[in-house]
C-alpha cells in the first residue's frame, strides 16, 4: 500500500468480455486500486472495472460515472469484474459511455480479486470505495475530468448516498457534481426489527444472513448464530453464496424457515446488532452535492416508507434532494429521470430539489 487513496495498485486489460460490452467499442481495464475501509480507517485493495468511450475527449477530458452495483453476496467470487458480463452490470457500462462518461465499477471491499472481507452495508467503507474509484480513474486514465457522479442501485444507491455525504472530508481534489440513489437503503434497523418479530418478506429472508455476515466484520462480538434459526444455521454456506448461485437451493431454505428465524437468542444480542446497524443510517452529515433518489411504491426489499423517511431527514439538514417515488415499481425502478438529472447537473443546470 501507498498511503494515497485512489492509486492504481494492478492493472490489465478486462480480457474475455460479453457480446453486448464488446459492442460498446469502449476500451475496458480490469484494476486493483487503494481505498480506505470505513470500519477502522486501514488502507484496502478494492478491484473495479474502468471503461473509457470510444473517440476522442471533449474540452477538459471525459466526465466519470462510478456506478455502484446492488447486492451480489459477500465472498469474493461475488464482484461483478471477475465476470464477462459484470454480473449483468455490464448495462451500466453501455448506458454510460453511450452518453460519453468513462464509467467505473468498484466491486466494493472484500469483493473480487482486492482482498480482505466485505463489510456488507457498512456505507462509510463502500462510500470510500466509490470516491477512490473516480480518483483512480482520474488519475490513471489519460484525459480524465476531476468532474464525476456517484450513481448506485440498491446496496450501490447506498454507497452513492454515502459517497455524498463523503466527499467533502474525504474527496479532496475531485469535483462531485452529484448522487444519484436508486432504492437506497437508508435505514436499516426496521430490517433487523422485522427479523426479530417475524415480519420479514421472503426477499428480506434472503438478505439477512449477507446482513449478519457484513455486521461480524464491523464488530466481531457479533455471531451469526446468535441470529440463526435451525434452518438458517443448517443452510449457513448455501445462504452466503453470491446472488444468482442454487436458486433453488435458497428458495427451498427460505421456503421451510419459521417466522421468527432470525430473532436473537437475547436482550443483549438484540441490541448489540441494533447498535451496529443503527450506525450504518443516512443521513449522517449534510451534503454539498444535490441528489436523486427513486424509490418503488411496491419495493419488499427497501420499503418506500423507510427510503421517504431518509429523504425527509436529508431535507431537514438542507440537502439538495429530487425525491420520486414511482407508484408502480418495486425494488427495481425506472432511472430514466435520474439520466436527465444527470445531464442536467454535469452541463451546470440547478435541478430544483422537490424538499
Amino acid at each position: 500500500m501507498t498511503g494515497v487513496p485512489g492509486t492504481v495498485l494492478e492493472s490489465e486489460d478486462f480480457g474475455e468480455r460479453s457480446t453486448e460490452l464488446s459492442a460498446t467499442g469502449a476500451t475496458l481495464y480490469r484494476f486493483v486500486y487503494e481505498s480506505t475501509s470505513g470500519v477502522d480507517g486501514a488502507p484496502t485493495a478494492v478491484s473495479g472495472v474502468a471503461a473509457v468511450p470510444a473517440g476522442t475527449a471533449p474540452a477538459g477530458g471525459w466526465p466519470i460515472v462510478v456506478y455502484g452495483h446492488g447486492t451480489t453476496g459477500v465472498q469474493s467470487d461475488c464482484g461483478p469484474t471477475l465476470y464477462p458480463d459484470l454480473l449483468g452490470y455490464q448495462f451500466a457500462v453501455q448506458d454510460f459511455t453511450a452518453l460519453g462518461y468513462v464509467t467505473v465499477l468498484p466491486d466494493y471491499q472484500g469483493l473480487g480479486t482486492g482482498g480482505g472481507t466485505h463489510p456488507y452495508l457498512e456505507p462509510r467503507t463502500s462510500g470510500n470505495n466509490m470516491i477512490d474509484a473516480a480518483r483512480a480513474a482520474h488519475t490513471a486514465l489519460p484525459d480524465v475530468s476531476t468532474r464525476w457522479a456517484a450513481v448506485g442501485l440498491s446496496q450501490g444507491g447506498q454507497a452513492a448516498w454515502a459517497a455524498n455525504e463523503l466527499a467533502a472530508s474525504y474527496g479532496q481534489g475531485m469535483d462531485l457534481v452529484a448522487s444519484v440513489s436508486l432504492s437506497p437503503p437508508t435505514d436499516l434497523t426496521p430490517l433487523v426489527r422485522s427479523g426479530m418479530d417475524g415480519t420479514l418478506t421472503t426477499p428480506q429472508k434472503e438478505l439477512l444472513p449477507y446482513l449478519l455476515y457484513g455486521a461480524q466484520q464491523v464488530n466481531p462480538a457479533i455471531d451469526p448464530k446468535s441470529y440463526s434459526g435451525s434452518v438458517a444455521e443448517a443452510n449457513s454456506e448455501l445462504l452466503l453464496t453470491c446472488q444468482g448461485g442454487d436458486t433453488d437451493g435458497k428458495a427451498r431454505a427460505v421456503q421451510a424457515m419459521a417466522p421468527d428465524e432470525f430473532a436473537a437468542d437475547s436482550a443483549e444480542s438484540e441490541r448489540t446488532l441494533l447498535d451496529v446497524i443503527g450506525r450504518y443510517t443516512l443521513p449522517q452529515v449534510k451534503t454539498e452535492a444535490p441528489m436523486f433518489v427513486a424509490y418503488g411504491a411496491k419495493d419488499d426489499i427497501v420499503l418506500p416508507q423507510w427510503t421517504a423517511d431518509g429523504v425527509e431527514r436529508a431535507c431537514a439538514l438542507g440537502d439538495s434532494v429530487v425525491a420520486q417515488a414511482q407508484p408502480e415499481q418495486g425494488h427495481d425502478v425506472s432511472d430514466e429521470a435520474a439520466m436527465q438529472f444527470l445531464a442536467a447537473v454535469f452541463a451546470g443546470q440547478t435541478v430544483p430539489s422537490t424538499c
